[in-house]
């Protein structure tokens, strides 16, 4: 037995009184009889009491109540919904006399009905085109499931039959079906086929960037699908007039890709819509999707070479067709990210490693990877591996690499590395010695000889002259370089000519470090007898080293000289002498290219129309890399790479009159070269400002967060920010700040199409340009899923209603029981004293 109150027990503190009344009572009985009275008087002030109460006693019912809440959305099948109607009446019939029920058809809101005939009634309208007033367009099945809980009685087992092909679109059904799991509601499903009338859709339509420029290419990929095969013409317009159309074949169960190359004419908002037009079709709300695309105005490069006026004829071609260039020769390559931020992309045409600092090499990698920018690079003698680059920053963000297919170099080479050990060296510079030279030992082929030569007061053999193919072996020598002693080139280089001269290699080359002064020698007599002797010889000076001596020395020996001031450029100058003097990553011929991959940069252009090359550098392309263009060789011509928020470029052919006269002869050069770079244009140009937007229900929320250069959040900002509708209208937009360096927005959607809205940070010029577009509801979008919250639900059938049944507890209440049992006492403990 339960009590649903316990406030009156408060009166059974009466009885207390009975029990004074008995001790100081002048009724003239004997004790035993009074105190039976009183006793009899308590026990009923017991029984009234715990009538007040409301006491009750738990026993099983078996009385049911079932929900039928049939879907009637546009997905499910007119035919279904009459076999469910079906259903729900055969079970009605099942139903025990004391049970109940209720029927819901439910779509965009629950509506109860009060008999299966007239759900029968609903959908034979619906055939025959009556309206439903929005009542077909959604699935909100959550939502039915919580509301229709109020037509539960009480006292009775309560059992939702879910009769639907699955498809929500507004809530979260696996959260309705734990309440009601919570609430000993017991939920069966009873799946309904989709639409069998054939129907065709636009699954999505997006671009393959939001922003462009004016001029660059565009790829608009649609995605379409069907219940069933047919063809259909798909067409892209604009403003109301048709661009592009073609004929697709449309499968059942799999969405068919679409794409539109257009050219984005004029600066501004560009909207596109795609349509398609079906051989038959139930709805043609959903043929239809836009998407919008920020065209911007004319965008800055700029060019590095060490000979800008062999830039000249690319720079008129581009310059036609709407791109600003800024042609810097070898030190034009700003130092600081903010100054690179200032292009759109940057192209090393022919600048070498060693004429960047690491620095700068950091830069443009950040530039690529966080900031959005396009780096590029043409091919030339100061580019890839014979320009240094090999495993620098700047490859990283390239899509080709130094490194390619050994069997496809040509004679094989023997060099002997001769590195300065003296105590000058210590540190950095004898670390940097060593990564330059395992560098080096990593760009030979396996027919290539290498040896490595130490030397302080006196030479040491750091590893004998042996196939490149062993580079463990190498690199545990190299290791070994440490730094201490003198300084005595000369016997050193005798040994590193001895090891030379009978090296069965065509070419044979000897590169010399050094940081400072050598004890006096004979040097240019040596380097002209290794030169007698077909061996070449290149220097490299760094820092306080006697550079007279060794740009002597370089030039007796018919190699090349460098200097520096920087240890750390010593790896790349090691990479591209190495790459210089194996004569290997250079081709110099007539070369076709040929076409190897789809992007929109191509659009327009023919394998047939593009030119020949006249050489270009051997690389390879990374896996992640996009291959366009390769030589008939088979070698990589122009490859394309996203390298974290940016584009990496490479073109292994240049473009002067060298390599590239075919290309810059040819009359579409322009166009062509125009459509690439656009291609690849850094699109951000909100550093720092980082924007969510999402549309719930008719709200669109912006949510903001801005940061300052080094990542801490700016606060205190005063936005400019208004929204513009399909007509034009323009409604000023408030931006609250809802903490360090958040802000947020929230805009009605009031039924508008779509939206645009600009965002200003007023104090800094950080602009971002938001678009909106209504899509078509959920309802009918042909390739959604059963939500996946209903596999575990048990299935429905009339004649198994009752089954699985858990009785729900009836309260039978006690009070009556209690009162009569008070007055029955009261009138024994009157008996009691008067008889």
């Amino acid at each position: 037995m339960e009590l649903l109150s316990l406030e009156p027990l408060i009166w059974l503190s009466a009885i207390l009184l009975l029990v004074a009344a008995l001790r100081y009572s002048l009724v003239d009985l004997p004790m035993w009889r009074q105190a039976l009275s009183v006793g009899l008087r308590a026990l009923a002030i017991v029984a009234l009491v715990l009538g007040l109460c409301r006491p009750y006693w738990l026993s099983p019912g078996e009385d049911l109540h079932v929900n039928f809440l049939v879907d009637v959305s546009d997905s499910v099948d007119p035919d279904a919904i009459d076999n469910a109607a079906d259903r729900v009446a055969a079970s009605i019939e099942a139903l025990h006399p004391g049970d109940g029920w209720s029927l819901f058809a439910v779509g965009a809101e629950a509506r109860p009905l009060d008999s299966p005939e007239r759900l029968k009634e609903l959908t034979a309208g619906w055939r025959e085109g009556g309206p439903s007033g929005g009542m077909r367009g959604e699935s909100r099945l959550a939502e039915a499931m919580l509301e229709t809980r109020l037509a539960f009685p009480a006292g009775k087992t309560r059992r939702v039959v879910l009769m639907t092909d699955g498809r929500e679109t507004a809530g979260a059904l696996h959260g309705a079906i734990d309440q009601l799991a919570e609430e000993r509601t017991d939920v069966r499903l009873a799946r309904l086929d989709t639409l069998a009338e054939a129907e065709a859709s636009v699954v999505s339509f997006e671009a393959a960037s939001p922003i462009a420029y004016q001029g660059e290419v565009i790829r608009l990929r649609a995605k379409a699908a069907a219940n069933r095969t047919m063809q259909a013409e798909a067409r892209l317009v604009r403003d109301g007039v048709v661009e592009s159309k073609r004929t697709i074949t449309l499968k059942p169960g799999e969405p068919t890709p679409v794409d539109f190359d257009v050219e984005a004419r004029s600066a501004g908002a560009a909207r596109y819509s795609v349509e398609i037009v079906p051989e038959e079709d139930r709805f043609p709300l959903n043929n239809r999707a836009s998407t919008a695309v920020e065209v911007r105005g004319k965008p800055r490069l700029l060019v590095l070479h060490e000979k800008p006026r062999d830039m000249r004829p690319l720079r008129r071609a581009l310059e036609q067709q709407g791109l600003e260039l800024d042609v810097r020769g070898r030190l034009g390559l700003p130092g600081s990210i903010e100054e690179m931020l200032a292009f759109e992309a940057i192209v090393l045409a022919d600048l070498p490693a060693t004429d960047l600092s690491p620095r700068q090499m950091d830069a443009l990698k950040r530039y690529v990877i966080d900031y959005g920018g396009a780096l590029a690079m043409l091919g030339s003698e100061n580019s890839f591996g014979l320009g240094g680059y090999f495993k620098t920053p700047v490859e990283e963000v390239l899509p080709l690499v130094s490194r390619f297919e050994k069997e496809k170099e040509k004679p094989s080479l023997a060099m002997v590395l001769v590195i300065d050990k003296s105590g000058s060296m210590q540190g950095a510079p004898i670390a940097l010695a060593r990564q330059a030279a395992k560098a080096a030992a990593e760009l030979l082929s396996l027919r290539d000889l290498i040896g490595v030569v130490g030397f302080d007061g006196q030479p040491h053999t750091i590893s004998e002259l042996r196939s490149a193919g062993d580079i463990d072996a190498i690199h545990g020598s190299i290791d070994s370089l440490q730094a201490g002693g003198g300084t005595y080139l000369y016997p050193a280089m005798v040994q590193a000519r001895d090891m030379l001269e009978t090296a069965p290699a065509k070419i044979r080359h000897m590169i010399v470090l050094s940081d400072g002064h050598t004890q006096p020698a004979d040097h240019h007599s040596l380097a002209q007898e290794a030169s007698d002797a077909g061996v070449t010889v290149s220097t490299v000076a760094l820092g306080a080293a006697d550079k007279q001596l060794l740009a002597s020395i370089a030039d007796i020996g018919h190699g090349r000289y460098y200097e520096t001031d920087d240890p750390s450029n010593v790896p790349q100058i090691f990479t591209k002498e190495t790459m210089q003097a194996s004569k290997s990553a250079i081709k110099e011929d007539l070369y076709a290219a040929v076409r190897t991959g789809d992007h929109p940069m191509l659009s327009g252009f023919g394998e047939d129309d593009l030119p020949f090359s006249l050489g270009y550098v051997m690389t390879e392309a990374k896996p992640t890399a996009q291959l366009l263009l390769a030589a008939e060789t088979g070698d990589p011509l122009l490859a394309v790479g996203r390298y974290g928020l940016g584009t990496g470029l490479a073109f292994t052919c240049d473009l002067t009159e060298r390599w590239g006269g075919e290309w810059l002869a040819w009359g579409d050069c322009g166009k062509f070269w125009a459509q690439v770079i656009r291609g690849v244009l850094r699109k951000a140009y909100a550093e720092g400002l980082l924007v969510h937007a999402e549309a719930h229900g008719e709200l669109w929320r912006i949510d903001v967060t801005r940061r300052d250069e080094s990542g801490a959040p700016v606060g205190g900002l005063v936005w400019d920010a208004a929204v513009t509708d399909q007509y034009g209208a323009q409604t000023p937009v408030e931006v609250h700040e809802v903490g360090l360096g958040r802000y947020s927005a929230e805009v009605p959607l009031g039924g508008a199409e779509r939206l645009s809205m600009r965002l200003l940070d007023t104090e800094f010029g950080k602009l971002k340009v938001l678009h909106w577009q209504r899509p078509y509801p959920a309802e009918y979008a042909l390739l959604s899923k059963a939500d996946p919250s209903l596999e575990g639900l048990a299935g429905f059938s009339p004649d198994t209603l009752r089954e699985g049944l858990e009785p729900e507890p009836q309260r039978e209440p006690v009070a009556p029981y209690c009162y009569f049992t008070a007055l029955a006492l009261l009138l024994a403990g009157v008996l009691v004293r008067r008889l």
